[in-house]
């Protein structure tokens, strides 16, 4: 008989202002997963979360039955760019390594994700000795055709080089640590913030130099719909990623990403299926709460 090794962590990072869709997000996954919850752990990468979402968070995670570890992250340096919607928390990822020492490969998540499908297939898949495993962004998908990485021609990458997005990666941490990347990734932050528009992700794409595992779209599928139900909504990646496979890929998804400054919980987001199935958890995950 084979013994089977356990499934690698989920990770995720967040601050307060993302403690409750990381509890939206731990109800999705464990939906997802109706008779194999207790096979999946998750750890969070506490940016000075609050008492109260703390508890929150450990509370919904003995509701639903989800393995979850709490582990304080170091603070951002402040060095690093950041926006309006956009809080030092985004780079909690990159402290990964040094958080988690003892895991030799992780699924990190964004909190605005929603899981829809079976994540174990994903989990146990192979990265081919690359660091990353991650989907092409899609809208930014190609250097040079997009707005990430200014000043990309400068920095010595190539244009038309594919470009991933960061909200789900499958890390190989053995193997980012013998490369460097993530004290790459770090040392671009510091030498080049004036090249940075999309944080951690310009610079993770810059640190793994295209040596990443490119994995199929429904591990990272962008909720396009409600943003193109937008008036002058423009997809400016038409040549490179049509939007309307990015429509037929939300019919397949197992990964639901609403990237972007405009999220699901706010009563602003245009209404829609993604919206409504979203919110029946977000409702739920206030409720667990209490």
């Amino acid at each position: 008989m084979t013994t089977q090794h356990p499934l690698p962590p989920i990770v995720c990072g967040v601050d307060d202002g993302y403690a409750r869709p990381l509890r939206t997000l731990m109800h999705t996954i464990a939906a997802a997963h109706p008779t194999a919850v207790g096979e999946l752990r998750l750890i969070v990468l506490d940016q000075q979360i609050g008492d109260a979402n703390r508890w929150a968070i450990l509370r919904t995670a003995e509701r639903i039955g989800l393995h979850t570890e709490l582990r304080q992250a170091p603070l951002t340096d402040p060095r690093y760019p950041v926006s309006d919607w956009v809080s030092g928390a985004v780079y909690v990822r990159l402290a990964i390594p040094e958080v988690i020492p003892e895991e030799r490969r992780v699924l990190y998540l964004d909190a605005d994700t929603m899981v829809l499908g079976d994540l174990r297939p994903l989990l146990r898949q192979s990265l081919d000795g690359r660091p990353i495993g991650a989907v092409r962004d899609p809208q930014n998908p190609v250097i040079g055709r997009g707005i990430q990485l200014p000043g990309w021609d400068q920095l010595g990458v190539p244009y038309g080089r594919d470009y991933f997005n960061s909200g789900v990666m499958l890390i190989d941490l053995d193997r980012c640590r013998r490369l460097g990347v993530f004290e790459r990734s770090r040392q671009f932050l510091s030498e080049h913030p004036d090249k940075v528009r999309f944080w951690d992700q310009d610079a993770l794409n810059w640190a793994v130099n295209d040596n990443w595992q490119r994995l199929e779209r429904r591990w990272n599928t962008f909720a396009m719909s409600p943003q193109a139900a937008r008036p002058g909504f423009i997809h400016y990646a038409e040549a490179d990623s049509p939007l309307a496979r990015l429509l037929e890929d939300e019919q397949t998804a197992a990964l639901v990403h609403f990237a972007g400054p405009d999220k699901p919980w706010q009563d602003a987001y245009p209404a829609g299926p993604l919206r409504d199935t979203y919110r029946l958890f977000h409702d739920y995950a206030d409720g667990s709460a209490a």
